[in-house]
């Protein structure tokens, strides 16, 4: 303890600190082997990563390697089915050429002196051709279908008409076989409907072929449904259902496929080339439809299609007059839903009571205004009237009501007696929707004459009256600008011109006209345009409606709905002549200006008027369908014209052949520049301006840039525009000479 107390308290501090050094140093030491060995984790880890961002970038290389040999497969693909689908075409039209020949000169030859054996081997003759051009318009359409160069045509057509007809065309070709064939309409199906007649029959066509084909005994039908409507369409189910040899559920779906059959064998048994099917599909896609099939071996097929269809003028809502109320009385109740569904298309609500004490009820009760719409019928079912008849007559007559409700009877069995017919209106109880639209149908509802919305005939002759009409007639084209303002001038109308929509609104803004003449596609501002300014500016103001008349080279349903869109009232194709003229005038003339409304619906040109528009501008040769090329010159036109016009048509043609050669220059430098929409605009205004000197292949070669164009398919253009040089060349020449011809006797 003395030694211990002597040196003190440090040697024992020392070894503690000693022992505390050690274990620092051991922790240390620890801690930089936990270091390392996570650095050295780390760096696995890193390298791990960097490995897997190698393989990352490597796939990304791969991917963009597929990738862009997808795209170039692609490409290719697209190249050979556009090859495919032109050599189709050219092929199917250079077959289609000499068959066109050998037909006719086959007819020719059967109505000489054969012997049987002659006249069986020409019978032989005949079908084959008739079978192979069969064939041919198969490939062809089915090659215009796959390049999407088949437009559907809408116009307003019978339904039952066509089907029966369709029927009774196919009953011929089911007699060898002893085949009856039935068609099934429903009821409830509306039978006049707008839509492509020609493709609907064709598909129809080629399914009941391929049901009288595959069935041997017993029967075909074809059955229509309604499945629904809208505001605009009706939605129907078509089948065509026989009792053949049915196709196996496997095979179904290789049945809409191009060149395909349910087997081999059926086309070494029953011919064909598979294209049928797959017709029949892409034109449905075109309808917005969808095509299908039901089968069982064995116990027959049903082929299948569901469609939307438009609705007639007549089948869509009455416009804008506001809701008014019906009295229905009657106890059939299938009457009075069928009413309900014609009376609600003219916004018409329904009110059914059982009798006639009910109605009377109904009529002497007090009248509350914008609580309830207005009475505007009173539509009463003579069978459901026991008693009553006379008295409901007479509290319709005597209702205080301004305006007065219109009494309708819908007479059954039993004729009405003489004193219940004054001041009423009378239908047989089971009249046709049609009636009951034509009658319900407002007549003080439109800005136009009632013509416009009936079947109006724009082509029928009239004589050239005085009309005294302020017309300003807004065109750019020089040629058509001088046609249109000489037929006014022949109609007696006060003419104004303006080059574009932007002059237009600046004269209408100084000086009243009676009606506007408007060129649809213009420089600076287009007809659309130039029409919703004016419309805004009416409305604006509170003035009254001026009548807006479209002029466009394109008879399509497209541009009249753009017309109604943009608020123009009505509707003149390119080239404009003097009948359709005439009667468009005729029909504003005299029109007063507070009748004048918005309009809600423009006429539908009449089949006959596209028909006539497109021949005259050359469309009826476009080489769809591989008929004869079209004339350099139709002196026809011209002919009419100067019936019209007299010498002038001299200067028109001088104006034509000075202006067309600036077009021209101006397609080729947008060829070059390859700008498409200036190649669609210059192209329409050539277009309707050779057609109106009767230069149908020029038109018709403008046409085709136009509508290459517009649908970006234009993969030429200096090919195209070249050969629209080529056509100028000749309807050049064609039209010098014809104006020589009319200068001559004058300066003789």
């Amino acid at each position: 303890m003395a030694a211990l107390g002597s040196r003190g308290p440090w040697p024992a501090i020392a070894a503690g600190a000693a022992v505390l050094a050690v274990i620092a140093s051991l922790s240390c030491v620890q801690h930089w082997r936990d270091t390392q060995q996570r650095l050295q984790q780390l760096q696995r880890r890193g390298d791990a990563l960097a490995r897997e961002r190698d393989q990352l970038q490597h796939a990304v290389q791969q991917q963009d390697a597929l990738e862009q040999e997808l795209l170039q497969a692609k490409q290719a693909a697209e190249a050979a089915a556009l090859a495919k689908g032109e050599f189709l075409a050219t092929m199917s039209h250079e077959i289609r050429t000499p068959l066109n020949g050998i037909l006719p000169m086959l007819d020719l030859i059967a109505g000489g002196q054969l012997g049987n054996d002659q006249r069986q081997m020409l019978q032989t003759a005949t079908v084959s051709s008739q079978q192979l051009l069969r064939i041919v318009d198969d490939i062809l359409d089915y090659s215009r279908l796959e390049a999407k160069g088949l437009d559907l045509e809408i116009t307003t057509f019978n339904l039952r008409e066509l089907l029966e007809g369709l029927v009774q065309l196919m009953q011929r070709t089911a007699d060898p076989k002893a085949l009856k064939l039935s068609l099934e309409l429903d009821p409830a199906v509306r039978l006049s409907v707008r839509g492509d007649p020609v493709r609907l029959r064709q598909v129809l066509g080629n399914l009941l072929v391929n049901a009288i084909k595959f069935t041997e005994r017993g029967q075909i039908r074809v059955r229509v449904q309604r499945q629904g409507e809208t505001s605009a369409q009706h939605q129907l189910r078509f089948e065509v259902i026989d009792s053949g040899i049915g196709i196996d559920a496997a095979l179904q779906s290789r049945l809409f496929q191009s060149f395909s059959q349910a087997d081999a064998s059926t086309t070494r048994i029953y011919g064909g080339t598979g294209l049928g099917l797959a017709i029949c599909k892409r034109i449905i896609d075109l309808m917005h439809g969808r095509i299908g099939v039901s089968s069982t071996p064995g116990q027959g097929a049903t082929f299948w299609f569901e469609i939307p269809l438009l609705k007639v003028i007549g089948d869509l809502p009455a416009p804008g007059n506001g809701a008014t109320r019906a009295l229905l009385v009657s106890t059939d109740a299938v009457l009075a839903a069928r009413l309900e569904r014609v009376l609600d298309h003219h916004d018409v609500r329904v009110h059914v009571v059982d009798s006639a004490s009910a109605a009377l009820d109904i009529l002497r009760a007090p009248q509350r205004p914008g609580i309830e719409p207005a009475l505007a019928w009173v539509i009463a079912d003579t069978d459901a009237l026991r008693h009553g008849a006379t008295a409901l007559h007479r509290a319709v007559l005597r209702d205080g009501r301004d305006p007065a409700p219109k009494l309708l009877w819908l007479q059954g069995k039993e004729p009405l007696a003489a004193l219940l017919l004054d001041d009423a209106l009378q239908l047989p109880r089971d009249a046709a929707d049609g009636e009951l639209h034509a009658l319900l149908r407002p007549t003080t509802a439109t800005a136009r004459p009632a013509p416009l919305l009936a079947e109006a005939d724009a082509t029928r002759p009239a004589p050239s009256p005085h009309l005294g009409l302020r017309v300003l007639l807004v065109e750019d084209n020089s040629v058509n600008l001088a046609v249109a303002q000489r037929l006014l001038q022949v109609l007696g109308c006060n003419v104004v011109t303006a080059h574009d929509g932007e002059q237009a609104l600046q004269y209408l803004d100084r000086h009243p006209v009676d009606l506007v003449l408007m060129d649809c596609q213009m420089p600076v501002l287009d007809g659309y345009q130039a029409t919703r300014r004016w419309r805004a500016q009416e409305a604006q103001a509170g003035a009254e409606r001026l009548p807006v008349v479209a002029m466009t080279a394109n008879a399509m349903a497209g541009d009249r709905e753009r017309c109604l869109q943009a608020g123009m009232d009505d509707y003149l194709s390119k080239p404009v002549n003097r009948a359709s003229l005439q009667a468009c005038l005729q029909r504003w003339q005299g029109q007063a200006p507070s009748a004048r409304v918005p309009l809600q619906a423009l006429r539908e040109p009449e089949p006959a008027e596209i028909a006539s528009s497109l021949a005259a501008l050359g469309l009826a040769g476009f080489p769809d369908n591989g008929d004869e090329p079209l004339p350099v010159l139709d002196s026809s036109v011209l002919d009419e014209l100067l019936e019209v016009i007299g010498a002038q048509t001299a200067h028109i043609i001088g104006v034509f052949l000075d202006d067309t050669p600036a077009l021209i220059q101006q397609l080729q430098d947008a060829s070059v520049a390859a700008d498409l929409d200036q190649l669609r605009a210059i192209a329409h205004s050539l277009k309707s301006a050779s057609a109106n000197v009767g230069a149908i292949a020029l038109s018709a070669a403008a046409r085709r840039i136009e509508h290459d164009a517009r649908a970006g398919t234009l993969e030429r253009p200096a090919v195209a525009v070249a050969l629209l040089i080529a056509e100028f060349a000749r309807a050049r020449i064609a039209l010098a000479g014809y104006q020589n011809g009319l200068r001559a006797p004058l300066q003789g």
